[in-house]
């Protein structure tokens, strides 16, 4: 009899556990990692730090030769049921989509996140998504907007994208009007099928994300904003602006053959000033108009910026200067 009992309580707590995970389904969340050590605690605990919890970590690292790995294999030991590491041996050197292609074969979630080593995760960004995600079942990835960090964390921006699939459709002639790092998707993908595909040095996920719109997948962005992206002089995408440009206008020409995407006269003068943007002018200008065209920057910003390294410029002349016993030196 007493057997009985606890089998109905076992049965019990088993439909509960069912019922559980039907409402709060697994969130794998992908992390690619290369040499992201002065970053990545701050990144993973943000993870660990979610309020929706019924998730599973996996980090890609990209055989770093800092102390990344380290730092992994110290979360992996904490946290060994939350937390998979996918150690690479040898650089694929393609860039974290390459990575995160290997980590999202192996998500076992309803849903799959993308996460940057250098970026931080708001703490409802899981739970704000997955609500989304689960009310909107026409949607297939979910971003959000974002504030833009320095390398030191201080908010210096932000990062207001479209929100509805139409307007994303649209601006994707432009610029990738998702922020990578804040996606959440479907876990969809058939068996060994990469999620990124991957043509070219740069820009996969924009490709891909294009692709998929112009498949008929539809995409949204929340206005809240979920992340803290971080910008500083080792984001991939902003170390060449000359070569992203040209690149982005290769995925354009691509994506306008294969799928016919609809081409304004607006469309064709504003990519042609952007690539004479990233041709003609210097690299540091190309990345400051870059920035403000994305609204990552202000006017007032570059302004404050210039102001600081005129200062700057005129007390080193004024030092040398007091060196040289041109000027007097003021008390």
């Amino acid at each position: 009899m007493s057997f009985l009992i606890s089998s109905n309580k076992f049965e019990l707590r088993s439909k509960d556990m069912k019922k559980m995970k039907k409402k709060n389904p697994l969130v794998s969340v992908v992390m690619p990692v290369y040499n992201a050590g002065g970053f990545l605690v701050e990144s993973i605990e943000s993870i660990l730090k979610q309020t929706y919890k019924n998730i599973e970590l996996i980090i890609v690292n990209d055989a770093s030769t800092d102390d990344s790995l380290k730092i992994i294999k110290k979360y992996v030991r904490r946290y060994p049921k939350k937390i998979r590491l996918i150690n690479l041996d040898n650089n694929l050197n393609r860039g974290g989509d390459s990575c995160a292609n290997l980590g999202i074969k192996k998500a076992r979630g309803k849903y799959i996140a993308k996460m940057d080593a250098d970026d931080i995760a708001y703490p409802k960004r899981l739970e704000k998504q997955v609500e989304f995600l689960e009310k909107s079942k026409n949607i297939f990835l979910v971003g959000s907007n974002a504030h833009v960090i320095n390398e030191r964390g201080k908010i210096v921006g932000e990062k207001n994208e479209p929100l509805s699939s139409y307007e994303i459709f649209q601006e994707y002639i432009y610029f990738n009007p998702i922020i990578h790092p804040t996606i959440m998707f479907r876990n969809k993908l058939k068996k060994d099928e990469n999620f990124y595909k991957i043509k070219y040095p740069l820009g996969n996920d924009y490709y891909t994300f294009f692709t998929l719109q112009c498949k008929g997948y539809n995409f949204a962005n929340l206005p809240d904003k979920l992340l803290k992206y971080r910008i500083y002089g080792k984001n991939s995408s902003l170390k060449n602006i000359r070569s992203g440009l040209i690149n982005n206008l290769k995925i354009k020409i691509l994506v306008l053959s294969k799928y016919h995407y609809p081409l304004t006269n607006r469309a064709i003068l504003s990519n042609i000033a952007y690539l004479l943007i990233g041709v003609l002018l210097p690299q540091k200008i190309s990345l400051q108009l870059y920035l403000m065209s994305k609204n990552i920057i202000t006017m007032k910003m570059v302004k404050k910026a210039l102001l600081k390294k005129f200062e700057k410029s005129l007390l080193t002349i004024r030092k040398f200067m007091r060196k040289l016993k041109v000027i007097p030196a003021l008390h």
